[in-house]
């Protein structure tokens, strides 16, 4: 019987083993592949090549058993190692400025355009305690390899110019240059004191927070731009008043809203971060661009947002969808400057308010493109020691750009949490369990066997 039993489970182990499926039990599917990835490679019409560059003794089994799943699922898609100390003419082709190619780095080619994605870009590290080292927090392996395929089999990169000249911000100064870069955006500085519009090669126009305001002209290239069908991300600073920027007040306006001079307190408990009435944890709203967020949990924390009003005067073709909007025990505070407490007075506005909006235009004219916006009454949720910690700040951001650019397939794929989720139990929960363990059970096998016992003495 044991030589039977033995000669059974080995025949189920080979049989198994020849089981070309696999099941993906992690808690976050980190070996799983979403359906936009699957939709892209089912879509490839050119080869390409993923390359791991290294020692093949090396390679990290997770990052392995990913990109296996990229070859699996198409013939257009070929897996090779390759060891640069072996092959220095290789890598020679790959790394131009001769920066070297660190072990683990992954090569994505098709053609002549390739696409480099270093080891640690692989990996996302929360490095905002300077007191610690930096944490391991998350894993974004298909959020870069999906990137770097779309990139090489791409007919034509989208264009993000960034707006200069009346004091904003850049997306060095907020850390996000390697972000966008990782989405494939080429990015570009703009000028309107130089352009005589906005180049033609736009693909987004991103506004961050400007501290002056545009002159007339300038306000009036940035309306021709969308009026051709244009995109642009607008952010708004706190101390950028609507009052102080009338210009940039009536371009938003053009668009059916209104940025208010109001700074918005949170006044429920569960809505605010750290206990902070002014750090805003808004509600996200039903949205294309939130929906990965509410399948993750993610939160977006706001430090002191303004309120985003939708006008009543507007045009009727205008479909304005709120994102982010706080909760009706909040109020917004009028008085800015002079305010004392952030306790509610007389005059402050009563919430709930809409915090970000997604503006949509359709064209009249078949032949162009929907005039899209995306407005945010804040940029402080970009701060790098924010995005750092909040992962939902940063993704709200590039869905954004990737809801505008029309690539729903970018705004699901991000990055996988690591951090490992620990039960919890308070004291009482801890004396349950242990006596259900240590008491009860046992107390139910010896009822069982007494009954057992009764049974057969009466028989």
């Amino acid at each position: 019987m044991i030589v039977g039993v033995i000669a059974a489970l080995v025949v189920v182990n080979v049989l198994v083993g020849q089981i070309p499926g696999k099941l993906d039990l992690t808690q976050n599917q980190l070996f799983s592949l979403s359906d936009q990835t699957y939709k892209l490679l089912d879509g490839l019409q050119s080869d390409l090549t993923i390359t791991t560059v290294g020692k093949p003794d090396n390679q990290d089994p997770t990052i392995k058993e990913i990109l296996a799943k990229y070859a699996a699922r198409t013939r257009h898609v070929a897996l090779q190692n390759i060891d640069p100390e072996r092959n220095p003419g290789w890598t020679r082709q790959y790394d131009p400025n001769n920066q070297g190619l660190s072990p683990g780095s992954l090569v994505v080619a098709s053609g002549k355009k390739y696409k480099t994605i270093g080891v640690y870009d692989m990996y996302n590290y929360d490095a905002s305690n300077p007191n610690r080292q930096p944490q391991l927090t998350s894993l974004s392996v298909e959020q870069r390899v999906t990137s770097a395929v779309q990139f090489v089999t791409a007919e034509k990169n989208v264009t993000l110019y960034v707006l200069q000249d009346h004091g904003e911000q850049t997306l060095d100064s907020l850390g996000l240059t390697t972000s966008v870069g990782n989405e494939n955006y080429a990015v570009k500085s703009l000028s309107l004191l130089t352009e005589k519009a906005v180049p033609a090669d736009a693909d987004i126009l991103l506004v961050m927070a400007p501290k002056t305001d545009f002159t007339p002209q300038d306000a009036d290239k940035i309306r021709a731009y969308l009026d051709q069908g244009g995109r642009a991300v607008i952010l708004v600073d706190l101390l950028a008043r609507d009052r102080a920027l009338p210009n940039l007040a009536g371009l938003l306006q053009t668009y059916g809203i209104d940025v208010r001079s109001a700074v918005v307190v949170e006044g429920d408990q569960n809505k605010m971060a750290a206990q902070n009435p002014l750090y805003v944890i808004p509600n996200l709203e039903s949205h294309d661009i939130l929906a990965p967020l509410r399948t993750n949990n993610y939160a977006i924390i706001l430090p002191g947002p303004q309120v985003i009003q939708t006008l009543e005067l507007k045009k009727r073709s205008l479909r304005i969808e709120p994102l982010l909007t706080s909760s009706s025990k909040s109020w917004g505070k009028m008085n800015i400057t002079n305010a004392k407490t952030v306790s509610k007075e007389s005059g402050d506005l009563s919430g709930p308010f809409t915090l970000a909006v997604a503006i949509t235009d359709p064209a009249t004219d078949p032949s162009r493109k929907d005039t899209k916006l995306i407005v945010v009454g804040n940029i402080q949720f970009l701060s790098q020691n924010l995005t750092a910690q909040i992962p939902g700040n940063g993704d709200f951001f590039m869905n954004s750009l990737d809801w505008l650019r029309e690539q729903k397939q970018n705004i699901s794929i991000r990055a996988k949490n690591l951090l490992q989720m620990r039960l919890t139990l308070t004291n009482f929960q801890a004396l349950l369990f242990s006596g259900i363990v240590v008491v009860l059970m046992p107390l139910l096998v010896l009822g069982a066997g007494f009954l057992v016992w009764m049974r057969r003495r009466h028989l």
